[in-house]
C-alpha cells in the first residue's frame, strides 16, 4: 500500500513542481512586456530634451575632468583624438542604437524611435554622427528647430528619420522619487495597517 501512495502522489508533486517552474516563467514575460517592442507617439517637447541634454552634458563634464588629470593625456587632450572619438561614440551612438536613450534621456523619460516606434538602431549612427554635426554647425538652427516642428524633429531626426517620443515605462519624475526614495508611500502603508486594527 505504501508503494502504491507513492506512485499516487508522485503526480500530484510534479504537477506542483512544474507550475512553480512556469511561474518564474511568467514573470519572465512580464518583465519582457515592462520594455515594449514599440512606443506610443507622443512627441516629446523641446524642454524635455534640453533637460536630458543637460543630464548628458554634466555627465560627461564630471568624467572628463575626472579622468583628464590622471590619464597623462592619453584621453581629452589635442593628442588623444582617436580615443575621444570612441569614447563619445560609445555615450552616444551605441545606447541610442541598442536602447534608443542615453543617460540623460533615460532620466528625463524620452527616448529615440524610427516611424514605426521602435529603437532606430543602425539608424542611430547617422543621427548622432552627421546629422547632430550639421544641426551644430548651423550655428544650432538644426537644434532650434525642434521647437517649430509640428512633430518636434530635429535636423539630425530628419537625416536619420528618427523621433523623440515620451517614455511612460522609465525615467521622469518617477524615477527621481524612486532614485531619491523618500519614504512617502512605506509611511503611507504602515500608517493604513495601523489604523486598520484601531476601527475594528
Amino acid at each position: 500500500m505504501s508503494a502504491a501512495n507513492k506512485k499516487q502522489r508522485n503526480p500530484r508533486k510534479r504537477t506542483v513542481n512544474s507550475q512553480k517552474r512556469r511561474l518564474p516563467n511568467n514573470q519572465k514575460q512580464e518583465s519582457a512586456h515592462e520594455g515594449p517592442d514599440t512606443f506610443p507617439m507622443h512627441y516629446a517637447g523641446p524642454l524635455r530634451r534640453l533637460y536630458a541634454f543637460v543630464i548628458d552634458l554634466g555627465l560627461l563634464m564630471m568624467v572628463i575632468f575626472t579622468i583628464a588629470p590622471v590619464s597623462g593625456g592619453s584621453m581629452f587632450s589635442t593628442q588623444a583624438a582617436v580615443p575621444d572619438i570612441l569614447f563619445f561614440f560609445g555615450y552616444f551612438v551605441v545606447p541610442t542604437t541598442i536602447w534608443g536613450r542615453t543617460p540623460g534621456k533615460w532620466v528625463a523619460g524620452i527616448v529615440v524611435v524610427d516611424s514605426d516606434g521602435r529603437t532606430p538602431g543602425p539608424a542611430a549612427i547617422p543621427r548622432e554622427m552627421i546629422g547632430k554635426f550639421i544641426s551644430y554647425i548651423s550655428a544650432a538652427l538644426g537644434i532650434a528647430w525642434i521647437v517649430f516642428d509640428p512633430k518636434r524633429q530635429g535636423w539630425h531626426d530628419k537625416i536619420a528619420g528618427t523621433y523623440v517620443v515620451d517614455n511612460p515605462y522609465s525615467g521622469g519624475p518617477q524615477f527621481i522619487r524612486d532614485f531619491l526614495k523618500l519614504g512617502e508611500k512605506s509611511e503611507g502603508r504602515t500608517t493604513r495597517a495601523d489604523s486598520q486594527p484601531e476601527e475594528k
